[in-house]
């Protein structure tokens, strides 16, 4: 008999009865099953924090070299 593995992993959660007939409601408005949902969210959230580390970084950037408009921006790249 041959071994198949899994490319996912089953994990159980416990919510509020308000906050499961929220995720009803909503998955299925968007046609998705409940795993289907909660990935999507998953993964929203990542990018937002991966776009939140690109924004601070920038930020950082930006004082580093005194960056205040889009001029700065091409002088910087003109001195090279």
């Amino acid at each position: 008999m041959k071994n198949i593995q899994r490319s996912t992993e089953v994990i159980s959660i416990s919510l509020s009865r308000k906050t499961a007939e929220k995720l009803e409601k909503v998955r299925k408005l968007n046609g998705q099953s409940r795993s289907a949902f909660i990935s999507s969210l998953i993964d929203q959230n990542a990018e937002e924090q991966r776009w939140e580390k690109i924004y601070t970084r920038g930020a950082q950037t930006a004082r580093q070299f005194k960056i205040t408009s889009e001029e700065d921006i091409d002088r910087i790249l003109h001195e090279a």
